[in-house]
C-alpha cells in the first residue's frame, strides 16, 4: 500500500512539472433540468434529482477522477441559502453492484455563473447503499461559506472524487439538490429567467410565512 502511495505522489508532481495545463482538465457531466422544475423556488423537505449517462460504463478501479456536474442549456442553480448547514448538494453514483459498492473519497465546491469555483472547498460526506449505489456530497455549508452569501447563482458543482477498486459499472448519475429548510431553495433557470435577488428574497420570506401559518393551522 505505501509503494502505491509513493508512486501516485511521484506521478502527481511529474504532471505538475511536465504538462501542468492537464492537471486542470475535467470530465463535464451535463445535467438536464427538466422544464417543470423551471423558474420556481423548490424549498423545504423537496427535493430535485437529476440525472446524467456521462459516467455509464465506468469501471470502478480505485481511478481518482476530477468532475465538474453542470447544468445544461446554460442553467443555472440559485441557491438560497438562510439556514446553510441543512443544504446538501450530492452526487450519487448507481452500479450493477447488488450489495454495498463501498465508499468514495472527495472534496468538493461550487461553481459560480461561469463555471469558477466559489466559496471554500469542502470534505465531503459519503455513503453506500446495498441497493448498490454510492454518494459523496457538500454536507458543510456555513454562513461564511459560500463566501458570507444567502443566495448564490451557481452552474453547478466540482468535485475531485476517489472511487472505490472492486469492479462495479456505473449506470447512472445523479446531481440531487436537497434544500432541508422551508428557509432554503434552489432555483432553475437562465441568468436572463431568474428573478433579481431582492425580489426572489421577498419571495422566500412570503413562502416561508405561509408555510408556517399552514404548520399552526394543523
Amino acid at each position: 500500500m505505501r509503494k502505491l502511495i509513493f508512486l501516485g505522489r511521484i506521478m502527481l508532481i511529474s504532471a505538475v512539472v511536465l504538462v501542468s495545463p492537464a492537471i486542470a482538465r475535467c470530465d463535464s457531466l451535463q445535467f438536464i433540468v427538466p422544464q417543470s422544475d423551471i423558474g420556481t423556488p423548490i424549498q423545504g423537505g423537496s427535493v430535485v434529482d437529476l440525472s446524467s449517462p456521462g459516467l455509464n460504463g465506468r469501471v470502478l478501479s480505485g481511478q481518482t477522477l476530477p468532475l465538474d456536474l453542470v447544468l445544461s442549456n446554460n442553467n443555472l442553480a440559485r441557491l438560497g441559502m438562510n439556514a446553510p448547514g441543512q443544504f446538501d448538494i450530492l452526487l450519487i453514483l448507481d452500479t450493477n453492484a447488488t450489495t454495498f459498492p463501498g465508499f468514495a473519497e472527495a472534496t468538493g465546491y461550487l461553481l459560480d455563473s461561469s463555471g469558477n469555483q466559489f466559496g471554500a472547498n469542502q470534505v465531503a460526506g459519503r455513503s453506500d447503499c446495498s441497493c448498490g449505489s454510492l454518494a459523496v456530497g457538500l454536507v458543510s455549508f456555513s454562513s461564511g461559506n459560500p463566501g458570507g452569501n444567502n443566495s448564490v447563482d451557481t452552474s453547478g458543482v466540482h468535485f475531485d472524487i476517489t472511487l472505490p477498486n472492486n469492479g462495479y459499472d456505473v449506470t447512472n448519475a445523479e446531481l440531487v439538490y436537497e434544500p432541508g429548510s422551508i428557509y432554503n431553495s434552489v432555483q432553475f433557470g437562465t441568468a436572463q429567467q431568474l428573478p433579481e435577488p431582492s425580489s426572489m428574497v421577498l419571495t422566500l420570506i412570503g413562502i416561508g410565512l405561509i408555510a408556517r401559518i399552514a404548520k399552526r393551522r394543523l
